[in-house]
């Protein structure tokens, strides 16, 4: 646990993202200085306008109207191009600020091993804890620098009028700019750490709703998953609502504060104007102006009640600052490897120091363009051995040597750029086709994108789609069935051209006549390459001249299939259950949930 950060930390945290955009927030700034000290000069003036108008239509004597006339039209247009390039500016410089601060975060998750990050969670951070940093700089920063310079000088001008009514507002300015804000502060820190925390789990619970949405469904959990989220939902409206009432309590304060200092200064300029101090067409641009004065503190009391989501959302972002990645660096890496001669020497690893081990014991040898097939129950360690190669876990036990050199001696990204991996959950960007292949290969033509899909079996498809190549797949590919899907990721594999391919389930969600067809295509294209596959489809399975056998975080079996399903109990187990299926097609209904209807 780290000691809780002062607001002084997480500002110069703050500043140090916003720093490439201090010349946007500067100008930001100044437009705003200058736009709200119009609005106050707009006011003076006008009131002193309309006052000695009247004065003179009273003592019949003549008045040069053109003069100040057009300078309340300059005002008028000044306030309002001023109000407009200030909401362009400073939101400019935020989303510049928020883009930012996204890529910083993306950096900061990257070397993090995935297995134990919550896609939630990693949204909620990414989403809302970062826009909610859009506080800082608009409702924070920007309002507080506008408000003591744009008073610092109104105040000068009062204190030439009258010492007494600079200070009398003064004091009421201070007491809305910063007594009132304090309070607020104080009252909201609460409500407002409480109102970010609720609606990170919010987040978290609604993507592992949507996502799980067929398992719970199937499973009879969805009426308590939702009873859960409609939970969250009530506490964090109830946080909202308490924030809301703040933000209520503290505008009513303001608009009081102004009466009693519209009052006050009533009360001083009167007597004044009696004994001749002042003249009587000063009343009106001293009282206008000290309409002007609340209106430029008016927001700091909700931008000071702000300040506990904005330091809930930064101790969140933050905290991926002192996370280790679960797979160190090599301070002087190695070359990256020649070839793919991979060695497992009594490899052990565990995702806990206590915890229990996912994988053990395993030795064995890969030799360059071997096809091999990795089979076992579900938690038999199968995902673990691919992590390992992907340098996404590390090694506990024993090692691993690649290239006649162990593991820890390359760089991660030197090991990965070896690899295509198809996992087991492709994931589709929410943009067309042509955009999710190129992920495999950005430079790749377009006659390489279609042979690639071809051998994926999945050209056909494409075609066939409104758009073709362009169709946009929607969130997660919400247009695309699950095998369509898988094949798109295959295909995307396909185009990254590396030496090893490891597919996870490539034949999940195909029937057999298609995962037929789309093997044979995957074993001549990558006759020459190491490939490695993880499946339960035994039928696949007795295809490949080797097959690792894994339970228990064990290797308990590695050879050709004949032998392994005449010696192995494990694989004549998996072998009986994938036979023994009798699953008849069953069209589902149209009410079922969408991750079911997918797979149909």
């Amino acid at each position: 646990m780290h000691r809780p950060r002062s607001l002084g930390s997480d500002l110069r945290w703050w500043w140090r993202h916003a720093r490439p955009y201090a010349g946007w927030f500067a100008l930001g700034i100044g437009v705003s200085i200058v736009t709200v000290s119009a609005n106050m000069a707009l006011l003076a003036v006008a009131g002193w306008f309309i006052a000695s108008m009247a004065a003179a239509g009273l003592a019949g004597v003549d008045m040069n109207y053109f003069t100040p006339a057009a300078m309340i039209r300059g005002l008028a247009i000044t306030r309002t191009g001023g109000r407009y390039l200030e909401r362009l500016i400073t939101h400019d410089a935020t989303l510049r600020l928020l883009t930012g601060l996204r890529v910083w975060f993306y950096r900061q998750i990257e070397p993090l091993s995935t297995v134990d990050l919550h896609n939630g969670d990693l949204l909620a951070r990414v989403r809302s804890d970062i826009d909610t940093l859009d506080h800082v700089y608009l409702r924070l920063v920007a309002p507080v620098i506008v408000g003591l310079v744009c008073l610092a000088g109104a105040g000068a001008v009062m204190w030439l009028y009258s010492p007494v009514v600079a200070l009398v507002n003064l004091i009421l300015l201070g007491i809305a700019g910063v007594a009132l804000p304090g309070l607020v502060c104080h009252l909201g820190r609460r409500p407002g750490a409480a109102a970010v925390d609720d609606a990170a789990r919010l987040k978290a619970a609604s993507v592992d709703w949507v996502e799980g949405l067929g398992e719970l469904t199937v499973f009879g959990a969805a009426a308590a998953r939702r009873t859960a989220i409609g939970a969250l939902s009530r506490d964090w409206i109830a946080r909202q609502r308490t924030l809301s009432r703040l933000n209520g309590l503290s505008s009513a304060g303001v608009l009081l504060l102004t009466n009693l200092a519209i009052a006050g200064t009533a009360a001083v300029v009167v007597p004044l104007i009696r004994s001749g101090a002042l003249q009587a067409v000063d009343f009106a641009p001293l009282v206008m102006l000290v309409m002007g004065c609340f209106e430029a503190v008016a927001l700091m009391p909700g931008a000071w009640q702000s300040l506990g989501q904005v330091r809930a959302a930064t101790a969140r972002l933050r905290a991926f600052e002192h996370r280790e990645p679960a797979v160190a660096e090599p301070a002087d890496p190695a070359p990256a490897p020649a070839s793919d001669a991979i060695r497992f020497e009594h490899v052990g690893a565990r995702y806990e120091a206590t915890g229990a081990w996912a994988l053990q014991g395993v030795s064995l040898d890969i030799t360059p363009g071997e096809h091999i097939a990795i089979v076992g129950p579900s938690g038999a360690g199968k995902s673990t051995f691919v992590n390992l190669l992907l340098r996404l876990a590390d090694i506990q036990q024993g090692d691993i040597v690649w290239d006649d050199r162990s593991l820890s001696a390359y760089r991660a990204a030197d090991l990965r750029a070896r690899i295509a991996v198809v996992p087991q959950r492709v994931y589709l960007f929410h943009t067309s086709v042509r955009e999710n292949l190129l992920v495999g290969g950005p430079q790749a033509t377009a006659q390489r994108m279609i042979a690639a899909a071809r051998i994926a079996g999945i050209h056909d498809d494409i075609a066939a789609l409104p758009e073709g190549y362009d169709t946009i797949v929607g969130e997660e590919g919400l247009r695309l069935s699950g095998g369509q899907i898988r094949r798109i990721g295959i295909a995307r594999a396909l185009l990254r051209d590396a030496p090893m391919v490891i597919l996870d389930e490539p034949f999940e969600g195909l029937d057999a006549a298609t995962a037929a067809r789309l093997w044979a295509r995957l074993e001549r294209h990558l006759a020459d390459k190491t490939l490695i596959v993880i499946s339960h489809d035994m039928a696949r399975v007795r295809a490949f001249a080797r097959v690792l056998v894994f339970e228990n975080g064990r290797l308990v079996a590695d050879g050709d299939p004949a032998t392994l399903a005449e010696r192995c109990d494990t694989y004549r187990r998996l072998t009986r259950a994938h036979f023994a299926r009798d699953l008849p097609p069953v069209s589902a209904p149209a009410s079922a949930p969408l991750s079911i209807r997918r797979l149909a």
